[in-house]
């Protein structure tokens, strides 16, 4: 065998595509609903790329399907408006979702939920939309497929710029319905897995719509995650100021530069992956009304956008051309499915992570209820032993034990507040001591009193309060009490009594000032008691309303916390139930990527085995190697698969 046809040979075995891998993925297509199948039948290399679409309202999202598909830029305002159905501008137009295609004919057709029928004029078309509308917000359509929207031929462009596209048109991802949300996210998981790229549209100077969580239909929610499957596509991208200084003050500005800066400002919004970064991923456009205006206003500035921008659209076009090949079908419904196990991991993580953190929260939430719970309860007994101890009226039972206390004393005193007359009798200086002997033993004189039936915890806040009596009251008490007898005293000029009835007189005179002067005392400092009694009374009314206070406020951190406490189990619940969620919903993902898997397997076995067999029934035995070196060159054509599900899965 010669080396030229031995190389010729070889080449062409090598230059196969993995039919194999084809089968596997044409047996996985059967297993799709017939709706899914039609959008995907292979036509070889002349099969239409199926895009879809998500974007904002008014983001100028309608005027990039249309241009993409190839309508002729005279008629994009005339369909916009039929698109939309007779709703104004401003609101959106899309209340389920749509698929545009290009009509058989010069007709308009619309086909709901497998009914098509056709529609000669424009009028008649939007009529038609406004229905389909109307009955999708009334809750009077259920559907459970696109609305297939076939514009026709007419509007349509030549030219190899006029690639031929079928858009999905997918609502926004928050609908206020319930109805609505539900419809949204099947559409999103019956159609998106298989689209040959997903355009995600925003507006360049509203770039937050690509932050992690913001969107959360699936398939979409984690862009980064399968980034090779979407581009990202802003309108208005050289519309502000920022833009156009770039444009006119940098010389050689291209698609790359505004590519950079593109890139730049998305990542003020968060860090873009490694491969999220490609340059290639990325296209800022500009078209429509702001495209037409800046071409008349600004001349100079938009022949400098225009290539730029006609650049970019080419290479978005011929991205989209690529993608629907049967390789790049298979390869991208192979990273899709495999695609699941890394968004699903992402979730739990996330989920995981917070659940995690909620539990540390709601451990040290618990230790704060138990802090305020012992407050609550040491406040409480607080209030409770003061409520008591005001209930028993210990007021008037200390006002009772203060006035015992001065009768008793006033009805027997003690020794002490009696002095003895001296030994000489019958002289004024016998008198004078003993007035002396009065005040010296009346200048210290106390009022005790015992707690009786008032409370002692009560009584101790009276004792407490209890203030002495000034030593210039009791002198001034004395000298009113011996005033009379003390001069009277003086005034004599001898000092011995020629009379002993005399004495007797002035020594009772005396003796009776004592007495008026114990009995001063006594109720003076019986008034000192009641002082400290009111006191007292005041400060434990007080101190009770403080304990009210403080009781109050401990209850209120209490129910404060315990909410906070039962929020956060509420939390911890909710995400044990969207973790749940999650692992159910991707459940059906998860089982078709491992049976598109096991259908690889099978087929890759197959085509070994063939092959071997094959290898070991070639008479030739030059035949026979190649044949045995193809079944390596499968193996590692496996192990390319097997691979790229490793690092989707990693």
């Amino acid at each position: 065998m010669l080396v030229n046809p031995v190389a010729e040979y070889w080449h062409n075995l090598q230059a196969q595509r993995p039919e194999w891998a084809l089968r596997a993925y044409a047996r996985l297509l059967k297993t799709l609903s017939k709706d899914v199948q039609e959008r995907l039948q292979s036509k070889e290399e002349g099969a239409e790329p199926y895009v879809a679409v998500f974007g904002k309202t008014q983001v100028g999202k309608t005027t990039l399907l249309l241009d993409l598909m190839g309508i002729a830029p005279a008629h994009m305002a005339g369909i916009s408006l039929v698109l939309r159905g007779g709703r104004e501008a401003g609101r959106s137009a899309t209340a389920t979702t749509m698929e545009y295609r290009r009509s058989e004919n010069s007709n308009w057709g619309l086909c709901v939920q497998g009914k098509t029928q056709y529609l000669k004029g424009d009028d008649e078309m939007t009529r038609a939309l406004g229905a389909i509308r109307e009955k999708m917000e009334s809750g009077r359509l259920v559907a459970d497929s696109p609305c297939v929207v076939h514009i026709p031929q007419g509007y349509f462009s030549g030219g190899k710029a006029a690639l031929g596209v079928r858009m999905l048109d997918l609502p926004g991802d928050n609908p206020t319905n319930e109805q609505e949300q539900r419809h949204v996210h099947l559409m999103a998981k019956t159609y998106l897995p298989f689209a040959d790229l997903i355009l995600l549209v925003g507006k360049g100077d509203d770039l937050g719509f690509l932050k992690p969580g913001v969107i959360t239909l699936p398939g979409i929610e984690d862009w980064q995650s399968m980034p090779y499957r979407f581009r990202i596509v802003t309108t208005y991208s050289y519309s502000s100021q920022s833009v156009k200084d770039i444009l006119r003050k940098e010389q050689g500005v291209d698609a790359t530069r505004v590519r950079q800066r593109l890139i730049e400002q998305i990542e003020r919004f968060g860090d873009l992956s490694e491969t999220a970064r490609q340059e290639s991923l990325f296209f800022p456009l500009e078209f429509g009304n702001s495209w037409g205006h800046a071409k008349k206003s600004e001349p100079e500035l938009y022949s400098r956008m225009e290539p730029i921008i006609a650049e970019l659209r080419a290479e978005l076009l011929s991205q989209i051309s690529s993608s629907t090949t049967p390789m790049g079908r298979l390869r991208s419904t192979l990273n899709t499915h495999v695609s699941v196990l890394y968004i699903q991991k992402k979730k739990n993580e996330a989920i995981t992570t917070e659940i995690t953190a909620l539990g540390r929260k709601k451990e040290g939430v618990a230790n704060d209820l138990k802090t305020w719970e012992r407050l609550v309860k040491d406040a409480q007994r607080i209030v409770n032993a003061l409520s008591e101890l005001l209930a028993a009226n210990p007021k008037a039972l200390g006002k009772e034990a203060i006035d015992n206390a001065g009768k008793t004393l006033l009805a027997a005193p003690p020794r002490r507040y009696i002095p003895e007359e001296g030994s000489v009798k019958d002289d004024c200086e016998t008198l004078k001591a003993l007035m002396r002997n009065y005040c010296r033993a009346l200048g210290g004189m106390h009022l005790e009193v015992s707690a009786g039936k008032c409370p002692p915890a009560y009584w101790r806040h009276v004792h407490n309060s209890l203030e002495e009596l000034k030593s210039s009251v009791i002198e001034d008490v004395l000298d009113d009490a011996f005033w009379s007898i003390r001069s009277k005293l003086n005034d004599y000029f001898i000092d011995t009594y020629l009379s002993s009835s005399n004495y007797q007189a002035d020594r009772d005179s005396v003796r009776c000032a004592g007495r008026t002067a114990l009995v001063a005392l006594t109720e003076l400092w019986q008034g000192k008691w009641l002082s400290a009694l009111s006191r007292a009374d005041t400060a434990v009314r007080r101190e009770l309303e403080q304990a009210r206070a403080t009781l109050n406020v401990h209850q209120d951190e209490e129910r404060k916390t315990r909410g906070e406490h039962h929020l956060i189990k509420q939390q911890i619940a909710t995400l044990e139930v969207e973790r749940k969620r999650v692992a159910l919903s991707s459940k059906e993902d998860l089982e078709r990527c491992e049976h598109f898997i096991d259908l690889l397997k099978q087929e890759y076995a197959a085509e070994l085995d063939e092959r071997y067999t094959a290898a070991m029934h070639v008479p030739d035995d030059s035949d026979a190697l190649l044949h045995l070196l193809s079944c390596v060159a499968l193996g590692y054509q496996y192990q390319e698969f097997i691979a790229l599900i490793e690092q989707s899965a990693s």
